[in-house]
């Protein structure tokens, strides 16, 4: 199986994220980031292709061990592959923020405020935003070296839940971005595109400061 072909089907099932299916069924995919710095993602999406469950089994699994062979032993597992109805859920596991970065061609950071500073994250010009709706300027955040920061890259049409493994602080605001970013419980934060603009199907950045 080629290389082009695994990655076309991963990312199609990945981009046609869905918002409902069975009771039990995830509604969204979600991204969970463990203290370890592990990072597990589940995909919830519309099983539409041409394929049967065995099919996009191998397929993912090819795929899974080719980014391994080139990047060294377990630094992506998948863990499942199943199918509910019109939906296919598949897990994986990420070794760091970095190898679901490269894997999925999508942008991610998980580590301080303060490192996120250094690697050139431009966060003085975020909008924060508390659960009790109180603004909040990266100036005046303390601890920096202490609060976590998971930065995220999503595009038009799709929903992620992030869940973190602390009290989630802040969240950027909605209102200045392309998507709405809402909190979920303690742990959790929510991210949405409800529609496209001028057909803009560039990957918009959500920031979550925890602790």
């Amino acid at each position: 199986m080629r290389k082009g072909k695994i990655v076309l089907l991963v990312l199609l099932v990945i981009g046609s994220l869905v918002g409902c299916g069975r009771e039990k069924a995830p509604e969204v995919s979600s991204v969970s980031i463990g203290k370890d710095g592990v990072i597990a993602h589940q995909i919830v999406g519309g099983f539409e292709q041409d394929y049967d469950l065995d099919e996009l089994q191998k397929l993912a699994s090819d795929r899974v061990a080719e980014y391994c062979a080139e990047n060294g032993a377990d630094r992506v597992t998948l863990e499942s592959v199943d199918k509910a109805e019109d939906k296919v859920l598949i897990r994986l596991n990420y070794a760091t923020s970095l190898d679901y970065n490269d894997f999925n061609h999508r942008e991610m950071f998980v580590g301080t405020v303060a490192e996120a500073n250094e690697q050139g994250y431009q966060l003085e010009n975020i909008a924060f935003i508390s659960p009790d709706n109180q603004p909040m300027e990266l100036g005046y955040m303390e601890e920096q070296d202490k609060k976590q920061i998971v930065i995220i890259g999503t595009k038009p049409t799709e929903e992620l839940m992030i869940n973190v493994y602390g009290k989630v602080l802040y969240i950027n605001q909605s209102a200045t971005s392309n998507q709405d970013v809402s909190f979920v419980g303690k742990k959790g934060v929510r991210i949405t595109h409800p529609e496209i603009e001028d057909d803009a199907r560039e990957s918009v950045l959500s920031y979550i400061v925890f602790q």
